[in-house]
């Protein structure tokens, strides 16, 4: 009995003390770069776009504004268009291997209509849980995370415009022929 009393309070003097310390060290905030769900990963309407690239390393597909209305590019526009920013970081460094970011395994070219500023990500691997990708925007210093649904919509889209090559342009590319 007078043990299970020593061990109550025992344990009761450490929840008090990991309280008491909690409360000591303020918890990490994201000021420096605050969290946007919700956000756009290409901020355009389909109107706007002119042609839309996947650049990978077993090839490119291409898809020119004649051919953005097939069923099959409808779907790989669609997969753009909802794609949602879930956090947007700065990383701890600018090493972006952890992210799977160098070298990026896919950039994504949205090419505006009239000359207009076109749009390019970067995707990279995977978060630890699997849920999200990490992307990036070539010319912006912070790391996006991704809704992992995105990959998987933009793979059978992808799957899809493969299958029929001879209506669009498929072919061999490497990172520096990318953009």
């Amino acid at each position: 009995m007078k043990g299970n009393v020593l061990l109550s309070i025992l344990a009761l003097s450490l929840a008090l003390l990991a309280y008491a310390e909690r409360g000591a060290v303020p918890l990490p905030t994201s000021e420096g770069a605050p969290a946007i769900s919700g956000e756009p990963l290409f901020d355009l309407s389909p109107d706007e776009i002119s042609a839309v690239s996947v650049a990978e390393r077993n090839g490119c597909v291409i898809v020119r504004k004649e051919a953005l209305t097939s069923p099959q590019a409808e779907k790989l526009l669609e997969s753009l268009l909802r794609a949602r920013v879930i956090r947007r970081f700065a990383p701890v460094s600018s090493d972006l291997s952890p992210y799977g970011l160098t070298p990026e395994s896919r950039r994504i070219v949205v090419e505006k209509i009239n000359g207009g500023r076109r749009q390019s990500i970067d995707l990279g691997a995977a978060n630890p849980s699997g849920s999200a990708i990490y992307a990036r925007a070539p010319e912006e210093p912070a790391v996006l995370l991704v809704g992992g649904y995105f990959l998987a919509s933009l793979n059978m889209a992808l799957q899809e415009l493969r299958a029929e090559e001879n209506r669009f342009f498929v072919r061999p590319c490497f990172s520096n022929t990318m953009e």
